[in-house]
């Protein structure tokens, strides 16, 4: 049996690629957990922490980063951008 492992899917995505993630890995179509997350959401609230936890702490199923990566990245440009050169202004 090959080692699988929970990802975030890249190619099957529509806001995070958690949902197919997940899909992928239990071959659950996708809708389904969408459908499922969308009523744990309306329903009891958990759907959007859960989703947002698994966001974040998943990788991307091409090797790629975790979504907390993802907001250092845009935290630390962010911040290089926000501190100009004092001799920009001259």
């Amino acid at each position: 049996m090959p080692n699988r492992q929970l990802t975030r899917s890249t190619s099957n995505r529509i806001v995070g690629g958690v949902a197919g993630g997940i899909a992928a890995y239990t071959g659950i179509d996708s809708g389904i957990v969408r459908l499922i997350t969308a009523l744990l959401v309306l329903f009891t609230g958990i759907g959007l922490v859960a989703y947002i936890v698994l966001w974040i702490v998943l990788p991307s199923d091409n090797g790629g980063s975790t979504g907390l990566d993802q907001i250092i990245g845009t935290l630390k440009s962010g911040n290089q951008n926000s501190n100009p050169n004092p001799d920009d202004y001259r």
